[in-house]
């Protein structure tokens, strides 16, 4: 989840402002951003976050970059979360670009990854395409800000691997959002999985 109090929602530098940049975050994130904004003093519609409820429990909020100062976007901008969603969106080919195949030693299935690019998740707004960049019905995980992983499931070994690796994803990176797989039913992306750890039996005395 991206912390609240890395983005100053309040500062509106001039100059050129990029389009809205959609992107996943965890369910609780509006409860969050409310605590911080609670704590900058700041009340009423610069207090609410604008988001939509898209992979369930995830929202899908969206930021912006202006002056080099990313920030929310917030009920004061004015804006509803469905017109941020269509100025965001962008082009097809362009959110599904980033994706590049990739492959685990000692399995031949691959798959396919975009990391450090603030519009990874916007692959997620094109599932048809981003299922044709792939290769068929896909996994998908958002493990952090800035990180998506897709690949077709299948082989279970591989999977496992997947699922465990998109976990240490979320564990390990900064700004994490969720380590819950997704695949999409045709209407909505729904939850496929989610890598747990077991615990191993205690041994008898």
């Amino acid at each position: 989840m991206i912390a609240a109090l890395l983005f100053a929602a309040h500062a509106h530098a001039a100059g050129p402002v990029a389009p809205p940049d959609p992107g996943l975050e965890a369910a609780d994130v509006v409860e969050q951003y409310a605590a911080w904004a609670k704590t900058k003093k700041l009340k009423g519609p610069a207090a609410q976050l604008v988001c939509l409820p898209y992979a369930e429990p995830l929202q899908l909020c969206f930021t912006r970059v202006s002056a080099g100062i990313r920030s929310y976007y917030t009920a004061a901008d004015g804006t509803t979360a469905d017109d941020l969603l269509k100025l965001g969106m962008g082009e097809q080919d362009a959110a599904i670009a980033p994706l590049e195949a990739n492959y685990v030693d000692g399995f031949t299935p691959r798959y396919f990854l975009v990391t450090g690019q603030a519009r990874a998740h916007t692959a997620l707004l094109f599932p048809d395409a981003l299922e044709q960049k792939v290769g068929g019905k896909c996994v998908v995980g958002a493990p952090a800000e800035g990180v998506l992983v897709a690949w077709v499931p299948g082989d279970l070994d591989f999977d496992k691997v997947m699922a465990v690796g998109v976990k240490r994803m979320y564990d390990t990176l900064p700004n994490p959002v969720s380590p819950v797989l997704f695949t999409y039913d045709g209407k909505n992306w729904v939850q496929w999985g989610e890598a747990t750890e077991v615990q191993a039996p205690a041994t008898p005395k």
